[in-house]
């Protein structure tokens, strides 16, 4: 069951529904994976279920082993971005592609002050996100920002780019921090929609609609996380902004508050953007969906824009 506030708990109940359909499905195909754990075992799940056999155990995990924590390329997690890049909407430039990359020690620098971040704002979040987010993959190339693939369910996959300070002054750790709450709520959505669904069946007919991230329109499904995301950003800036007011120098105040003020706005508006769509759908949510999209509702009233 999700809800828009972090939940571990919640969050812990839903991931172990996933290990045991991966390992049921594995179970009944008769593969044996005894070293296969997390984005790997689902991984070889997927392969089983799409016949793709001779990939069931090419899974060789390459991460850290700590939540959260940075994995290097793989042949599991390769085959995630390609299906990522053959999904881009047609006519989308690819210049560049995208790839996995390896983390330099810089960059796992910025990783550690992202979690550092999370955890003195948003200590609710950082723990939630320990339990989904197993490893963190890096890409490089300018056609993917980020995304998750359930396939590989427990890793989530962001450009280095955002490593680095943006044109409008976010420091680099707090863009990462972003993306590991956007990328890990895509990845939260995945695990509790498994068994409390967010949509009826009547939703599969709803034609795909316009939504705030994605210039192609997306179904219901994307848009409704997408309004779980963006909400959850916001909180994030908002709580970021109340931990600036009280830590920052004068300096910061002048060059990173406003920064960090000017990205709340803008995930704010798309956020109630996405959550009034939503309401124009509402017969398509299930119970579920919709004390979710209520969540959303509240959590952007005093941030509106």
């Amino acid at each position: 069951m999700l809800r828009v506030a972090p939940d571990a708990q919640a969050a812990r109940r839903d991931e172990e529904a996933v290990r045991r359909v991966a390992e049921g499905v594995l179970a009944a195909a008769g593969v044996r994976t005894a070293a296969a754990a997390g984005p790997a075992l689902v991984a070889a799940a997927f392969a089983v279920q799409t016949a793709n056999l001779p990939n069931v155990t090419a899974g060789t995990d390459t991460a850290t082993g700590e939540p959260l924590g940075p994995v290097g390329p793989a042949p599991h997690l390769a085959r995630s971005v390609e299906r990522a890049l053959a999904a881009r909407p047609r006519g989308a430039d690819v210049a560049g592609r995208s790839r996995l990359v390896g983390w330099e020690r810089p960059e796992r620098a910025v990783l550690d002050e992202s979690r550092v971040r999370l955890a003195a704002a948003w200590p609710e979040m950082l723990a939630e996100l320990r339990i989904c987010v197993a490893q963190v993959a890096l890409l490089e190339g300018r056609a993917i920002d980020g995304f998750t693939d359930f396939a590989t369910h427990g890793a989530v996959y962001v450009n280095r780019a955002r490593l680095g300070a943006s044109p409008r002054g976010l420091p680099g750790p707090v863009r990462f921090a972003e993306a590991l709450v956007h990328e890990g709520t895509h990845t939260r959505c995945n695990a509790a929609q498994l068994s409390s669904p967010f949509l009826t069946a009547a939703a599969d007919g709803v034609d795909p609609v316009r939504t705030p991230l994605r210039a192609d329109p997306r179904p219901l499904a994307g848009l409704f996380q997408q309004a779980v995301v963006l909400t959850r950003c916001t909180e994030l800036y908002r709580r970021l902004l109340e931990a600036e007011h009280t830590t920052a120098t004068p300096a910061e105040h002048t060059t990173v508050t406003p920064a960090l003020a000017a990205r709340r706005d803008r995930l704010s508006s798309d956020a109630r953007q996405a959550v009034d769509a939503l309401r124009q759908h509402a017969g398509s949510l299930t119970a579920h969906g919709l004390a979710v999209l209520g969540e959303c509702d509240a959590l952007l009233r005093p941030t509106a824009v």
